[in-house]
């Protein structure tokens, strides 16, 4: 963990041993992710709208931690431009490759600058976040856009975070210092669902059995249809400033 982190090592939730890193690639949740984009697409429709609002005019965008493509295909047909795709899982690879996506494996590979590059619920997966970001940093162009989404509060970290890989949620100041210390200008962070906050903690506390992220369907339609819109309406009257299930960064390389 970095030093720039607020949350001391000793005082976070004991970690699932399946995390992904740069020797271990494979992704332990595949049917997680078909899950999510079956059933929250008004959900995936509003991250994508809230990550593409100031790029839409983009030409060359970058999906970090695409996993099957859910976000970038929901990109493309709202802007009408394809993003690549950068995922480290070679089994995520094809299926993003059989949809028609350009796809990466690291970013070592990469061979180009993007005018955004967008990343959804990935940075939480990386132990050094702090050394990907400057990386993502290194791949704008000048005046470039990295728009981020994370899970937020570590007081909401569940078995369902550890079983999905994940290392952190976010505080607002955590995620604001950590971009800041790669030389990014924040332009805008704010919490997003804060009654998925309340769903969340429910969820943490819920009996799970031995895999918390099973039979998760029917909850998830059921938050997307009827609860996640008056999410939206909570957090249009400020909430947002506040509290959320997760947090929203856009920032600019002014570099």
């Amino acid at each position: 963990m970095t030093k720039t982190s607020p949350t001391s090592a000793a005082a976070r939730p004991q970690l699932s041993v399946s995390k992904q890193t740069e020797e271990r690639t494979d992704y332990a949740s595949e049917d997680n992710l078909w899950d999510t984009e079956r059933c929250l697409q008004r959900y995936n429709a509003f991250v994508v709208s809230m990550l593409s609002k100031q790029s839409r005019d983009a030409a060359d965008v970058l999906d970090f931690g695409a996993g099957i493509g859910t976000l970038s295909e929901l990109w493309w047909r709202s802007t009408g431009v394809r993003p690549e795709c950068l995922e480290i899982d070679a089994s995520l690879r094809g299926v993003l490759q059989s949809r028609g996506f350009v796809t990466h494996e690291s970013l070592a590979s990469l061979e180009k600058k993007y005018d955004t590059i967008f990343t959804s619920n990935v940075l939480e997966h990386i132990e050094d976040d702090v050394k990907t970001l400057g990386l993502l940093r290194s791949h704008l162009k000048p005046a470039g856009l990295v728009a981020i989404y994370v899970p937020a509060f570590m007081c909401l970290y569940s078995q369902h975070d550890s079983a999905v890989g994940h290392y952190r949620r976010y505080s607002r100041r955590e995620l604001v210092e950590k971009v800041r210390s790669v030389g990014l200008q924040v332009v805008r962070c704010h919490y997003v669902d804060s009654v998925g906050f309340l769903a969340w903690m429910l969820l943490k506390f819920r009996s799970s059995g031995a895999d918390p992220t099973a039979g998760l369907d029917g909850s998830l339609s059921f938050y997307d249809k009827y609860i996640f819109p008056i999410s939206r309406g909570m957090d249009a009257i400020g909430l947002r400033n506040a509290v959320g299930k997760n947090l929203f960064l856009l920032a600019r390389n002014v570099g």
